[in-house]
């Protein structure tokens, strides 16, 4: 009676262990399939972290962004194999009955690397709709942004005056929000106006005297005279508006040039 009560245990035991096999393989094939589809997605995104096509010239401390990215590679691979190994030991199980002891183990190894799809899902979406790090190349918003500066960026801002912004025209550029939708911008003399309230004055040849369109953003960079912006880009649209500068992770200081 007990050697029947032992081996009913045990097909309980199997049974249960094979359940949780196709659980974990069926949702982590979901959960797979959704980090698949969100990378696809998120590649025209400029400041997603896993982008594919970037060059050497396009990102500061280039070689750590590899060394990082084998990193990523390394764990996919790594569950992937697992993931597959799971699979044919599931579905060697079903034709012959294996060892219970070769199923936990299976199962076990895999279980370890089930936090890597669900890790990569957060982060896509977390990078890819709410918030990114960025390196700041140039000195045009010095000295309060320098060269090499990590940034953090909130895509969901609403952008207002002295904000300071990351657009994107034929490239990145971070900039500070002078003029908004509705404010009426004069320019002349090298002279600007806001509202018919001076502000400053810079050197350059824009010539401008009207109200701002909605959607439009008059952008200068803080080191005036080292900065390509609204002067020469003109207005930025809100469609090329990244998001707005929250804080600056280095807090580093640099000379005007």
């Amino acid at each position: 009676m007990d050697n029947n009560e032992n081996i009913i245990y045990k097909e309980n035991d199997e049974n249960k262990l094979m359940k949780k096999i196709k659980i974990l393989i069926i949702s982590f094939f979901i959960v797979s399939v959704a980090d698949i589809i969100l990378f696809i997605i998120l590649q025209k995104h400029q400041l997603f972290m896993f982008k594919l096509n970037r060059q050497p010239e396009n990102i500061s401390n280039y070689g750590t962004y590899k060394f990082v990215s084998y990193i990523l590679v390394a764990l996919i691979l790594l569950f992937v194999i697992s993931y597959i190994r799971l699979i044919i030991i599931a579905y060697k199980n079903k034709r012959e009955k294996l060892e219970n002891q070769k199923l936990t183990k299976a199962y076990n190894f895999f279980d370890f690397f089930t936090v890597i799809p669900v890790f990569f899902l957060v982060i896509m979406i977390i990078n890819g709709f709410f918030f990114s790090l960025a390196v700041v190349d140039g000195k045009s918003m010095a000295e309060n942004f320098c060269s090499n500066d990590i940034v953090l960026i909130n895509y969901n801002s609403n952008i207002d005056k002295e904000d300071v912004i990351v657009f994107e025209k034929d490239k990145l550029y971070i900039k500070r929000v002078i003029g908004v939708p509705g404010d009426h911008l004069e320019i002349s003399d090298n002279s600007i106006y806001i509202n018919d309230i001076y502000i400053e004055s810079i050197d350059g040849n824009f010539i401008y005297d009207d109200y701002i369109e909605d959607g439009n953003y008059f952008v200068l960079g803080d080191n005036r005279d080292n900065s390509t912006d609204s002067r020469i880009l003109g207005f930025i649209n809100s469609e090329e508006i990244i998001g707005e500068v929250t804080t600056n992770l280095s807090n580093s200081n640099c000379e005007l040039e």
